[in-house]
């Protein structure tokens, strides 16, 4: 799902001789300057064939996610994957934020939903996955100390668990020092570059429900 992603980020170029009768863009001020674009409706189709494969994946990963968060035992699992959705998701809503906040005069935003619309729904399901976490794992394993025999125990005391407990707890707090927890992604945001609004909303697994709350989006 973040290839698919990825790949409709980066957008797609030729890679034989065969270029639909485009030419090198030689205006120095374009993005494409020294490159072949790629016609516009083909690369419209191929991102739309790609978004279509991502709601596949969301839909399968979202099922396996029900299984993993009945079941505490696998805690670092079903957290790591929860964090790479809500990564995938964030980064996936931020690609409309420029659209959300320019006017399109030359007509390149074809979708039937307007970008603040799609921008909302995407947020909408990272809240309703938040939830779910905090209801169902919690963090409560994020505040125990693994270093004593009460909480080993109560993992049987198995070494990789404590050790992968131990190693998460480090990089949350590295994350919270370093103040990437809980941040706005309109503060963040760089046109062009939905990457510049990660971890404003995968963070917040890590903070108490009550603070779980995604605000000022775009």
């Amino acid at each position: 799902m973040y290839t698919a992603l990825r790949l409709i980020t980066k957008g797609c170029r030729f890679s034989g001789p065969e270029t639909l009768g485009m030419t090198v863009i030689d205006d120095p001020v374009s993005a494409w300057y020294g490159h072949i674009p790629v016609p516009r409706m083909v690369k419209n189709q191929v991102n739309h064939l790609l978004e279509l494969k991502m709601i596949e994946l969301d839909q399968k990963i979202t099922d396996a996610l029900n299984r993993l968060l009945s079941d505490r035992r696998l805690w670092i699992v079903g957290t790591l994957a929860v964090f790479l959705l809500l990564h995938i998701r964030e980064l996936d809503a931020g690609r409309n934020i420029y659209w959300a906040r320019y006017k399109d005069s030359a007509g390149f935003w074809i979708h039937p939903s307007l970008p603040s619309a799609l921008i909302d729904e995407g947020v909408a399901s990272c809240h309703s996955l938040l939830r779910y976490f905090h209801c169902s794992l919690t963090r409560h394993p994020l505040c125990q100390n693994w270093d004593v025999e009460r909480s080993q125990r109560l993992v049987g005391h198995d070494e990789m668990l404590v050790t992968s407990m131990k190693a998460l707890q480090s990089c949350v707090s590295a994350m919270r020092q370093a103040g990437w927890i809980g941040r706005n992604a309109s503060d963040l945001y760089e046109d062009g570059k939905p990457d510049s609004v990660g971890l404003t909303i995968s963070s917040l697994i890590f903070t108490e429900m009550a603070d779980a709350q995604v605000k000022d989006f775009h």
